[in-house]
């Protein structure tokens, strides 16, 4: 009988987590091909380079995943995530995607998102410390 142990250690995380992912990655292009990831971001600064706001994520293929999306409190409602947004469109576009994905809970901006173009195409209720998280995509043409 082979002896095994699971474990839980918070310490481990990162190099277990790596370990995870490239043995995942290895499995999946076996099937599907090679594949990488580009992250980027996207960021709005002042005149002395003050990060005020930006978008951070990844494109995979036809999918440009957003993971991030924040602006300071001091510059909200100046048409600045409008701009981002736009921005990130481009860049979706120039990188030959079909889709931009996001995800935001129900406290967040929605009703921005849906004012640009994204649509529900998932709910998951309960899922962000208790409050409903939607899973939005917006549909581009490069």
């Amino acid at each position: 009988m082979i002896k095994f142990n699971i474990e839980n250690d918070a310490d481990e995380v990162q190099k277990v987590g790596k370990l995870l992912g490239k043995s995942l990655k290895q499995y999946n292009e076996s099937i599907i091909g090679i594949y990488e990831y580009k992250p980027f971001t996207i960021y709005l600064t002042n005149d002395e380079n003050d990060v005020l706001g930006g978008i951070k994520g990844e494109i995979l293929d036809k999918v440009c995943m957003v993971q991030i999306v924040w602006i300071h409190e001091l510059e909200r409602n100046k048409k600045h995530g409008t701009a981002l947004f736009k921005k990130l469109e481009s860049f979706a576009k120039e990188n030959h995607c079909k889709i931009i994905q996001l995800d935001t809970a129900e406290f967040q901006a929605k009703p921005f998102y849906e004012k640009i173009g994204y649509s529900v195409v998932a709910i998951l209720p309960e899922n962000f410390k208790g409050y409903t998280t939607y899973i939005m995509r917006k549909l581009i043409y490069s």
